[in-house]
């Protein structure tokens, strides 16, 4: 087996080979390559401050598909909580559910603003909430 190229392949993971032993320097999740189960239990092991680097670097990489909730959602994980506790939704933890679920709505309109614009396609009235069609095509 040709070592230069062996190291190299292990540099390129973060991995450094050294008296034939893995020592673990900086992982950053790749999502092309990610670690398997044994791995990340043999990191964990080893190296836990690089393994919760490489959780983090997951972490970061995966919130960029993230979609923050809206008022409907909030409301109902706030309700199945308090259910899940045994006590009902007081009136202020609603308020609160709602005003989050407000700026969750809003950065998503906002991203689908951004997106029209991007293609260049009208931007859409903020205060219209639902789109009413005429009665005629209801039953086409």
């Amino acid at each position: 087996m040709d070592l230069d190229w062996f190291n190299y392949g292990l540099c390129s993971m973060g991995l450094v080979y050294s008296n034939f032993n893995y020592v673990y320097m900086g992982l950053t999740y790749d999502p092309n390559n990610p670690l398997s189960e044994e791995e990340l239990d043999k990191l964990g092991k080893e190296d836990f401050d690089s393994f919760l680097e490489y959780l983090d670097s997951k972490a970061d990489y995966l919130k960029q598909f993230t979609k923050p909730l809206g008022q409907y959602h909030t409301k109902r994980f706030a309700a199945a909580t308090a259910a899940s506790q045994n006590r009902k939704l007081t009136s202020e933890e609603l308020k609160v559910a709602k005003e989050i679920g407000k700026e969750g709505d809003d950065i998503n309109q906002q991203r689908i603003i951004d997106k029209m614009n991007e293609k260049g396609l009208e931007e859409p009235d903020k205060r219209v909430k639902n789109v009413k069609t005429h009665r005629s095509q209801w039953f086409e």
